[in-house]
């Protein structure tokens, strides 16, 4: 575990070692949380957890959307969709 110190301006440097491991660079942002008696910092992703789950889902997911959002106005016998799941 590494060490820092807090300055008189309430500022800590991040050990260069921790700084290549979690690849953080100059203007990163970083998260500060306290965890009971424990300061935790995590670097913030450009993206909040849900934006990147859009974003991973981008075009993926589009096509399973349609379907279900046909399946909620029309039928099976409707879409053509009986046949092929009385085939399978």
């Amino acid at each position: 575990m590494r060490t820092a110190k807090l300055s008189s301006k309430s500022q800590i440097v991040i050990p260069a070692e921790v700084r290549r491991r979690l690849d953080l660079r100059p203007g990163d942002v970083l998260r500060v949380s306290v965890e009971g008696e424990r300061m935790v910092v995590t670097k913030k992703s450009e993206l909040d957890p849900l934006e990147r789950l859009k974003a991973f889902g981008t075009g993926r997911w589009s096509e399973a959307e349609e379907e279900l959002e046909r399946g909620r106005t029309e039928s099976p016998k409707q879409s053509g969709k009986a046949n092929q799941l009385d085939n399978q």
